[in-house]
C-alpha cells in the first residue's frame, strides 16, 4: 500500500486520526507541522511571526517534500499544503490522499480555544474558517483520492471507516525521482 496523505482543514482530524490509522497499519506517523517545530525548534505561530505566511509555506514545502518520499508513511498535512500546486502535485503523485471534510461550524467547535493557529487570531475566527473552507475546498476535492466526512464519529469509528476504503483504493502511485534531489533545507 502506498503512502497515505491526509489533507484537511485545521480541525478536521488530520493528526488524530493519522496516528490511529498508522497504529492500525503498523506504518510510521509524521505531522508536517510537527516536523517543522521540531527543525525550528519553535512553535508554528512563531514561524508565521518571525517570517510572515510566505516564510512559513516555503518551509512547509520543504517538509513535504522530505517526508512525502519516506515509504509507508501516514502523513497529516498542514490545512494550507494544498496552496501551492507543487504540494498538490507531490501528494498527487506519490501516495494516496484521504481528504478529512468537516463543516466550517464543526471545525470551529474543534479549534476555538487553540492558540496554535495563526490564521485564526482574529475578530472572527468562524468567519475566518469559512473563508479559508470556501478557498481550499476545490483544492482539497481535487486531489482528493478519498473523501471522508469527519463530522461527530469517534477516532476510532472514523478509522475503520478508511481502513478498507484505503485498501480497495488501487491508484498507481508514482515514487519520487531518484534523480532529483529532496529541496534544500532552509
Amino acid at each position: 500500500m502506498p503512502p497515505v496523505f491526509l489533507v484537511g482543514m485545521m480541525g478536521a482530524g488530520k493528526t488524530t486520526i493519522g496516528r490511529g490509522l498508522a497504529r492500525a497499519l503498523s506504518r510510521q506517523f509524521l505531522d508536517v507541522d510537527l516536523v517543522l517545530e521540531e527543525r525550528c525548534g519553535v512553535r508554528v505561530p512563531t514561524i508565521f511571526e518571525l517570517e510572515g505566511e510566505a516564510g512559513f509555506r516555503r518551509r512547509e514545502t520543504h517538509a513535504l517534500d522530505e517526508c512525502s518520499r519516506i515509504s509507508g508513511v501516514v502523513l497529516a498535512t498542514g490545512g494550507g499544503a494544498v496552496l501551492a500546486e507543487e504540494n498538490r502535485r507531490m501528494l498527487q503523485q506519490r501516495g494516496t490522499v484521504v481528504y478529512l471534510r468537516a463543516r466550517a461550524e464543526e471545525l470551529y467547535q474543534r479549534t476555538r480555544y487553540d492558540r496554535n493557529r495563526p490564521l485564526l487570531q482574529t475578530a472572527d475566527p468562524l468567519g475566518r474558517i469559512t473563508e479559508l473552507l470556501r478557498q481550499r475546498e476545490p483544492l482539497y476535492e481535487e486531489i482528493a483520492d478519498l473523501v471522508v466526512d469527519t463530522g461527530k464519529v469517534s477516532v476510532a469509528r472514523l478509522v475503520g471507516r478508511i481502513l478498507p476504503m484505503l485498501a480497495t483504493c488501487n491508484k498507481p502511485v508514482r515514487p519520487p525521482a531518484d534523480d532529483l534531489p529532496p529541496l534544500e533545507c532552509l
